[in-house]
């Protein structure tokens, strides 16, 4: 595994690259934290102040000391480092290249809830995950009437860093369509394909209905789309409206008995809870209806699909693949003692993130001698591209391989397009100011 003196300047490259701090002693202290992240694998701060890189060895309460510092600085606040992530993001992942959806950039917005914190999150969906680019922390409960204005808020801060010349397209799932969303989405242009909840209010044909009310016009397997909107009467917003259930088509590796047998036994156990809950389990469940402003079904259909990146994503960042080898974001935020420490631990994160899944993804398209290395880590070869990037960083055989495709990649970081910079603590049209910095 590669040690912290040998992590340290590549990050501190990428850091460069991305104009993360404008002090020299800033992006130092900036680098140190990321790296300690990639050695230590873990968002705790205990993990991370063994691995802070120092050149004589000093107490652990200096170290936690020195940690908690680093966090406290406006580096790591959404407002700064979204125009950053933006450019960095849209420089590594290319628009969809075939299918329906080809041109298209896919942002997923999602919420994770950590303890006594909500974290909602827009990503850039690419490689099968998702990089986080902006994000907010509300306590939970959730203050009342502060959920939609912090997601619109999340919009225009991403949008105001988002280039002109690349479509982007939102895809969410049935906790977040309002009114005021889709016109904060139709204020900034962007498309959009978002799960409805089966009492909400559509237009089809002029008709004002329920949505659970289309389930009987639709076909019993496959998918129908109508012209129509969202909401009802004058406030009513033109979409398309696509409605059905498709067939389950699983992986080749799933299709065995083996697999069969525990999924049908997880949906026994859901069909088992919701009764309990609810009494009575709603045939609306078994169904999907998206509100879209995609041209066709199955553009919006393979739209929404990219949304269940965002929950690979999350469980790289908690307990991982198998429960042990995850970040530990849950069990950090749930010690953070206010919003500002726990943006802050997101922001880690998130830059965290950027640099392992691109690693990743180079193994994955790496030469054969590099793959031929990758396929010793697993007997079936599933890993995702967060899971290869962290099993690169403990290869000793690609220790100069991983070296020479780190420096490319600040390289490409380095020639892409500037965004223009914002102060720290900008305010954004709507939603939750940044926080402020407490004094060290």
């Amino acid at each position: 595994m590669l040690s912290s003196p040998e992590v340290y300047p590549l990050v501190l490259a990428w850091l460069q690259a991305l104009e993360v701090c404008p002090h020299a002693v800033a992006l130092s202290a900036l680098s140190h934290l990321v790296t300690a992240l990639l050695v230590g694998q873990s968002l705790r701060a205990s993990a991370l102040m063994r691995a802070l890189l120092s050149p004589l060895p000093v107490p652990a309460r200096q170290r936690y000391k020195r940690v908690a510092r680093a966090l406290e600085r406006p580096w790591l606040t959404p407002g700064w480092l979204t125009p950053r992530l933006v450019r960095a993001t849209l420089a590594l992942v290319d628009p969809d290249g075939w299918g329906p959806t080809c041109g298209q950039t896919h942002v997923a917005l999602d919420s994770v809830r950590c303890g006594g914190w909500e974290v909602f999150t827009l990503g850039v969906v690419g490689h099968g995950r998702v990089l986080p680019v902006s994000w907010a922390v509300l306590p939970y409960p959730w203050p009342r009437g502060q959920v939609t204005p912090t997601v619109c808020g999340l919009l225009r801060q991403v949008d105001a860093a988002w280039p002109a010349g690349r479509p982007v397209h939102l895809v969410a799932d049935r906790g977040f369509p309002s009114q005021q969303l889709f016109r904060t989405l139709r204020s900034v242009g962007w498309g959009w394909t978002v799960r409805l909840r089966a009492g909400m209010g559509v237009t089809v044909n002029g008709e004002s209905l329920l949505v659970r009310d289309l389930l009987g016009r639709a076909r019993i397997s496959g998918w129908t789309g109508w012209a129509g909107a969202y909401g009802r009467g004058a406030k009513a917003i033109p979409a398309t409206l696509v409605v059905g259930r498709g067939l389950p088509v699983w992986p080749l590796h799933q299709r065995t008995e083996g697999s069969q047998r525990p999924r049908a036994a997880r949906q026994a156990e859901r069909q088992r809870t919701r009764r309990y809950r609810y009494a009575s389990v709603s045939e609306t469940d078994t169904w999907m209806v998206l509100c879209t402003t995609q041209p066709t079904w199955r553009a919006a259909v393979s739209g929404y699909r990219k949304r269940w990146a965002t929950e690979g994503s999350y469980r790289d960042a908690q307990s991982g693949w198998d429960g042990q080898h995850g970040w530990d974001l849950e069990p950090t935020l749930t010690q953070a003692g206010s919003a500002i420490q726990a943006e802050a631990l997101v922001g880690l994160w998130a830059l965290g993130t950027l640099l392992q899944t691109y690693l990743g993804r180079q193994v994955v398209q790496g030469p054969a001698a590099v793959q031929a290395v990758a396929r010793q880590w697993t007997t079936t070869g599933r890993l995702s591209v967060w899971a290869h990037g962290q099993m690169a960083w403990r290869e000793p055989l690609l220790a100069a391989w991983l070296a020479d495709t780190l420096h490319a990649g600040a390289a490409r970081l380095a020639v892409a397009p500037r965004t223009q910079p914002q102060p720290p603590h900008a305010l954004t049209a709507e939603g939750p100011a940044p926080p402020q910095p407490r004094a060290a």
